[in-house]
C-alpha cells in the first residue's frame, strides 16, 4: 500500500468502524437489557438500526481478509452481501425512524397506534436489504471496489452490455469477466435510494419543525390570554384540584393554571424530541456526505480529489458512532463526573461492562437515552400529581384544543395520585 491516501484511508477507516461498532453494542445492549425499552417501537428501531451498522462495520474492519489476495471469490461475496445488506436495510430503517418521529410530533400518535405500523416500519427494510443483496449476488456484481468488495465490474476498465447497444465501443461482446452493467445497478440497488432518502429526511426535518413552532406560538398566545386575571366562576371552581402546599394545607388550584403549568412542560419535551430527529438525519448526512461528492462529481465527468478516499472511508464506518453520541446526548449531560472521560467512562462500564456494575449503582443509573420516551415518563409523572394522570405526552402536539376536555375529564374522574406529597379529589 504506496499510496499515502490509501494508507490514511485504511487506518482510519479501522478506526471509525472500531468506534461505530461499539457505538452500536452500547445501543443494543441499553435496548436489550430495559424492558421499557423493548416495547417502545423507536427503541426498536434503533435496535434494528445498529444491528445493520455493526454487521457492516464488522466486515470493514476485517475488509484485507475478504479482498484478494488475501481472500477469495466467495469471502468477496460475502462482504458484498453484507455491505449491501446492512446498508440499504439501514437507510430504509433511517425511513422508518422519520416517519416515527413525524407522527407522534406531527399528528400526536400513540404508542399503541404506531404498533399497527411496526411490520411496515421493521421487516420491509430487512426485505428490502435482502432482495438487492440477493440480486446483487445472482447478478455477480460483488467485486473488488476502491477499498471493500461491492458492486462494481471486473475487471475494472471493463466495457459493459450497456455501452456496446449504444455504440459507444467498437467492441460486440462484453468482455467483462463479472460485475456487466455495475455502474448502472449501483444506481438501482443503492445511490438512488440514498438521494431519496436525503430528500425525505430533509422533508420531514422541515415538517417537524413547523409542527412545533406552531406549537410554540399556540402555548406563547395561550399564555397570554391564560394570565390575564379572570373573575372566578362556578365553572371553574367546580373544576379545581385540591392540591397540598409547602406547609401541608390545602389550597384549590385551578384547572386552567395547571394546564399553562403542564402545557409548557409538553411544550419543552417535544423541543428535545424534535431535536432527537433532527440530530438523526444530520448525522444521516454526515456519514454518506463525503461518498455522495465524490460520486456527484464522478456523474458530471469530473476528477475525484484523492483526499476524498480517505474522508470517505472515514466517515461513511461511522454510522454507529454518531448515533451512539445522538442516544445517549441527553444522558451525558446529567452524569454527575467532573471531565468528559469519566462521563464517558460511565456510559461504556453501564452499557457494556455492566457485569462488573454493583447492584445498586447499576439500579440507581440506567445509562439509557433520555429521550422522548423517558421525558414522557417524566412529565406523566407530574401530570398524575397534577391531576391529569392520563394525559399524553404528545396530546397538546396537533390535538390541543382537546387537551381541557381531557383534562377536566380526568379530573371529573377523581382519580387519586400516589404521591406523598400532593394528591387531588374533585369539590363536591
Amino acid at each position: 500500500m504506496s499510496n499515502p491516501y490509501d494508507l490514511a484511508r485504511s487506518i482510519l477507516q479501522k478506526i471509525s468502524c472500531t468506534l461505530s461498532a461499539t457505538g452500536s453494542l452500547m445501543i443494543t445492549s441499553q435496548v436489550l437489557r430495559k424492558k421499557a425499552n423493548r416495547v417502545k417501537l423507536q427503541q426498536r428501531i434503533l435496535l434494528a438500526i445498529s444491528f445493520c451498522d455493526f454487521c457492516t462495520s464488522t466486515v470493514w474492519v476485517f475488509t484485507d481478509l475478504f479482498m484478494p489476495p488475501r481472500g477469495n471469490q466467495r469471502t468477496c461475496d460475502a462482504q458484498g452481501f453484507i455491505i449491501q445488506f446492512g446498508n440499504t436495510s439501514n437507510m430504509m430503517l433511517m425511513v422508518a425512524l422519520q416517519v416515527q418521529y413525524l407522527l407522534i410530533i406531527k399528528y400526536g400518535w400513540s404508542e399503541t397506534k404506531m404498533k399497527k405500523l411496526e411490520p411496515f416500519l421493521l421487516i420491509l427494510p430487512f426485505c428490502f436489504g435482502t432482495s438487492t443483496a440477493t440480486a446483487a449476488l445472482s447478478l455477480k456484481l460483488f467485486n473488488p471496489a476502491n477499498w471493500d468488495c461491492w458492486i462494481a465490474p471486473y475487471p475494472d476498465e471493463c466495457t459493459s452490455s450497456y455501452e456496446i447497444s449504444h455504440g459507444n465501443s467498437d467492441l460486440e461482446v462484453t468482455d467483462c469477466v463479472r460485475g456487466d452493467n455495475a455502474r448502472i445497478f449501483q444506481w438501482a440497488f443503492f445511490f438512488a435510494l440514498l438521494w431519496a432518502v436525503a430528500v425525505f429526511c430533509i422533508f420531514v426535518m422541515i415538517m417537524i419543525t413547523k409542527s412545533v413552532e406552531k406549537a410554540e406560538r399556540k402555548s406563547a398566545s395561550f399564555s397570554v390570554n391564560a394570565n390575564r386575571p379572570n373573575r372566578p366562576t362556578q365553572t371553574t371552581r367546580r373544576h379545581s384540584i385540591q392540591a397540598l402546599n409547602a406547609d401541608g394545607r390545602l389550597a384549590l388550584t385551578d384547572v386552567n393554571v395547571i394546564q399553562r403549568r403542564t402545557g409548557r412542560i409538553e411544550l419543552v419535551l417535544t423541543t428535545r424530541v424534535k431535536m432527537q430527529c433532527i440530530l438523526y438525519a444530520l448525522g444521516f448526512f454526515v456519514v454518506w456526505g463525503f461518498p455522495t461528492i465524490a460520486r456527484m462529481i464522478q456523474l458530471f465527468g469530473g476528477t475525484i480529489h484523492p483526499i476524498l478516499l480517505p474522508l470517505s472511508g472515514f466517515f461513511v464506518g461511522s454510522q454507529g458512532l454518531w448515533n451512539a453520541m445522538i442516544y445517549f446526548r441527553p444522558k451525558y449531560s446529567t452524569l454527575l463526573e467532573d471531565h468528559w472521560w469519566q462521563k464517558l467512562w460511565r456510559l461504556i462500564k453501564l452499557n457494556l461492562l455492566f457485569c462488573f456494575e454493583h447492584d445498586g449503582e447499576e439500579r440507581n443509573d440506567d445509562g439509557g437515552e433520555e429521550n422522548d420516551h423517558v421525558s414522557s415518563s417524566i412529565a406523566r409523572s407530574f401530570l398524575t400529581r397534577a391531576g391529569a394522570s392520563k394525559w399524553s405526552f404528545f396530546q397538546l402536539i396537533g390535538h390541543g384544543e382537546n387537551s381541557d376536555d381531557t383534562l377536566r375529564s380526568d379530573v371529573q374522574a377523581g382519580e387519586s395520585c400516589r404521591s406523598d406529597n400532593i394528591c387531588h379529589d374533585v369539590e363536591q
